[in-house]
């Protein structure tokens, strides 16, 4: 019985660690956009570090609350953008972004 109860609990384990390999983990960055364009944004974060990011092509974006393309963000713009972990890429899946005032 010890045995089966062993090679149950293995295949469970194993089987968890495979679904949480496969589960993207969303993370925030927020900041200030350095350049965003051609399918990808950079942000300086505000500890001051920069961060390029790819842009995933069904990214929702946002500027001043209105729906809008990448292209729209200008340098300088404040943005928090979402991300999440696809094909083994952080790639930014929302970008709220607010114009400088």
């Amino acid at each position: 019985m010890l045995p089966r109860m062993k090679t149950t609990l293995c295949l469970i384990v194993l089987f968890s660690a495979c679904i949480l390999t496969s589960v993207a983990f969303a993370a925030s960055l927020n900041g200030t956009v350095e350049a965003a364009g051609s399918g990808s944004i950079t942000v300086k974060s505000e500890e001051g570090t920069s961060q390029k990011l790819a842009v995933d092509s069904g990214a929702k974006i946002t500027l001043d609350g209105k729906t809008a393309k990448l292209d729209d963000i200008q340098v300088g713009t404040s943005v928090t953008v979402e991300t999440q972990i696809k094909n083994d890429q952080t790639v930014a899946v929302m970008i709220t972004a607010r114009s400088p005032q």
